[in-house]
């Protein structure tokens, strides 16, 4: 199925402002109206819509579910304000939009469309829609008065559908190509289906009709149909010959006109689908490449939502789990490292300092020589006692110092524990969520029994090449 959206007016086409002349014109009867829509009505109008609605609701007459306030006043303009003669073209209308084969296409009337005989083509000074007919290519074997009429009301329909704009183009341009045939040729049907019934279901949409190269019996037939048209219809109304062509150009711009019509646009050569001249290619929007970006970007980012890698969560805790082994394993190596480096750098520093002090003060070299010679002498109880009580002074600060590094190394392995420990939380409680999930207790004995510290058994293990944990009931690693 066709979206014939793409028909639409262009923007400029909304920037129309109507003089209150143009909207309507002449009073009463006499009235002329263009604009239906978005426009106030005078009181003879309001008057005429409220006695229609009386008299539909006395005849008890059904109305479509999609009628508006302005199909009254069409149908009141359709039958010139005569009650008998609006009822008429009432019924008949009402029974035109309920027959679904009028406003649906049948491969007839595609082919008929597609040979040319009836077509949509560019736009008048003020946008009006310009339909084509040419009438000297209609087969009189195979197009009864029926099909016509069939493939008209469809084509008209898309027209009122997807070219006008409420308030600013509400008519259409109607060009007749007769190519001088003659009256038995074309016949009246065609002139009684394009005068009589559209002009009831499609009433006050004919701006103008121009009938080109009229001929001697096209022209007598015209003036028997007149007697029983209103003046205003007849007025629409012109006869063209070929060398009057440029008359066309008052209403219409050469670039929207056929070069056949005296226009410089080339002839139509495809004529369905509708070809819109306000286009680069006839047919392609003009925001249709936004549009496809825009669908672009969105299946962009559907793609990345498929590849989204939080979808993936027991494979991304497994990569965190290997990356907190390798921080793990990192950091304990850096630990006993650096407590080695600094024991060495103690003894270093405090071999410095005894060189420095021998460079400062050269009596002290001979001050510990005389000490190991009193050593040496047991005739010298006090100062020997003196040695005694240093020696365990020494002692007492080399246990101090093993204490200490003891104590450091104790800190080192209980933050090492917390860490671990916090861990070791923190997968239990991803595991809890899933056990719930697949219902399970979430405060199983497990969960109890590590919520007991006291009760662990700790254990300095290394945690990458032990799978144990660091403690009896750590399952972290």
């Amino acid at each position: 199925m066709i979206d014939y959206s793409y028909l639409a007016p262009p923007q400029e086409a909304n920037n129309i402002v109507h003089s209150n002349d143009y909207i309507k014109h002449q009073e009463q009867e006499q009235g002329v109206r263009k604009i239906y829509e978005t426009v106030v009505y005078d009181k003879f109008e309001m008057e005429k819509v409220k006695e229609l609605k009386e008299e539909i609701k006395q005849q008890k007459i059904l109305l479509n579910s999609d009628w508006k306030e302005s199909d009254y006043l069409r149908m009141c303009y359709a039958g010139r304000f005569d009650k008998k003669e609006v009822i008429k073209k009432l019924l008949q209308h009402i029974a035109w939009r309920r027959t679904k084969i009028h406003h649906e296409i049948n491969s007839n009337s595609e082919q008929f469309f597609k040979e040319g005989i009836c077509y949509l083509l560019g736009r008048d000074k003020q946008f009006r829609p310009i339909i084509i007919l040419n009438a000297h290519l209609i087969d009189q074997k195979k197009h009864d008065k029926e099909q016509i009429f069939k493939a008209l009301s469809f084509l008209l329909g898309i027209v009122k559908k997807y070219m006008l704009i409420p308030g600013k183009v509400e008519n259409w341009i109607f060009l007749l190509e007769t190519n001088n045939i003659g009256c038995q040729g074309l016949q009246q049907k065609i002139l009684e289906v394009l005068i009589d019934d559209l002009s009831t279901n499609f009433s006050g949409y004919l701006e103008r009709m121009f009938v080109l190269n009229p001929s001697s019996g096209i022209n007598f037939l015209w003036k028997q149909i007149k007697t029983f048209l209103n003046p205003e219809t007849i007025n629409k109304i012109s006869f063209l010959q070929q060398k009057e062509f440029k008359q066309l150009q008052e209403f219409i711009e050469p670039n929207q006109l056929e070069q056949k019509f005296g226009g410089s646009q080339l002839n139509l050569k495809k004529f369905w689908p509708p070809y819109n001249l306000d286009l680069q290619d006839g047919y392609t929007k003009n925001n249709n490449g936004g549009n496809q970006k825009l669908d672009l970007r969105f299946q962009n980012i559907e793609e990345e939502e498929e590849n989204d890698p939080y979808d993936q969560v027991d494979f991304n805790l497994n990569i965190f789990m290997k990356q907190q082994q390798q921080i793990y394993y990192v950091v304990s190596n850096k630990t006993q490292q650096d407590i080695k480096q600094d024991n060495k750098d103690e003894q270093e520093l405090v071999q410095n300092s005894q060189e420095q002090l021998k460079k400062e003060d050269p009596q002290l070299e001979s001050q510990q020589n005389n000490q190991k010679i009193i050593l040496d002498e047991p005739e010298q109880p006090e100062l020997q006692q003196q040695i005694i009580h240093k020696e365990e002074e020494k002692k007492q600060n080399i246990l101090q110092t093993n204490q200490i590094k003891e104590s450091t190394e104790q800190v080192i392995l209980t933050e090492r524990q917390k860490n671990c420990q916090q861990l070791v939380n923190d997968t239990e409680q991803n595991k809890l969520l899933t056990h719930d999930e697949q219902g399970f207790n979430s405060s199983g004995n497990k969960l109890n029994e590590e919520s007991h510290a006291e009760n662990m058994i700790i254990q300095q293990v290394d945690p990458v090449n032990n799978n144990k944990g660091c403690c009896s009931n750590c399952e972290i690693f």
